[in-house]
């Protein structure tokens, strides 16, 4: 019952801000962190006016670690867009005070019922495609990849990048943000996350 208070609580926190409607976070099936103190949330939530993404700051604490609550259906790169106004803002040099505190995505461990974080930080987004096939996956869907040119599902990648470092991410544009989080908690559970490149391509 203990666990069930635990899970159920920070999600009506969350829930309970959005006022329009419940907010369907990202499904994932492992926990890459179990909490994070001294927070503010940020959500990106559907408007249904603009049938868009729509950021809402209301709750952001400057000086704290970040945690955008992110609808799991909306587009990625009306997200991604989003999140790096943000994340460039909290880290820009010429702040009066520097800001070394976090930012973290929150989504569900449906496997093991609890919420998670997903620290982003070091992760950053950009808008144009590589100028290499080479040592580059692209996400088309969730379980399909391109390698090097070649189409497989995610066994035939995890088989496939094995020897390899440096990796660079693509991801479609039209993926819905769950997609891209999926794939990127899926690095952290293979513990490869080492292998990738700290920007991710989205075009």
């Amino acid at each position: 019952m203990k666990k069930l208070l635990l899970f159920l609580l920070p999600a009506l926190l969350v829930l309970g801000s959005c006022n329009r409607k419940q907010m369907l976070l990202t499904r994932a099936s492992h926990t890459v962190l179990e909490g994070v103190d001294d927070h503010s949330y940020i959500y990106i939530e559907y408007d249904e006016d603009t049938k868009g993404a729509y950021l809402n700051e209301t709750n952001r604490i400057a000086g704290t670690n970040y945690l955008f609550a992110i609808e799991r259906e909306l587009n990625l790169l009306d997200v991604a867009k989003m999140v790096k106004k943000v994340k460039d803002h909290k880290y820009d040099q010429e702040n009066m005070h520097s800001d070394e505190k976090g930012v973290f995505y929150i989504y569900v461990d449906s496997l093991h019922k609890n919420r998670a974080w997903f620290p982003f930080k070091d992760i950053n987004f950009a808008f144009t495609g590589p100028t290499a096939l080479e040592n580059v996956v692209y996400v088309e869907g969730a379980n399909d990849f391109i390698f090097e040119g070649n189409k497989m599902n995610r066994e035939e990648l995890m088989t496939s990048i094995q020897q390899r470092d440096s990796i660079q991410l693509g991801f479609n544009k039209e993926l819905s943000f769950e997609t891209y989080l999926q794939v990127r908690v899926l690095l952290e559970e293979k513990e490869i996350s080492a292998k990738f490149q700290q920007s991710d391509l989205v075009y």
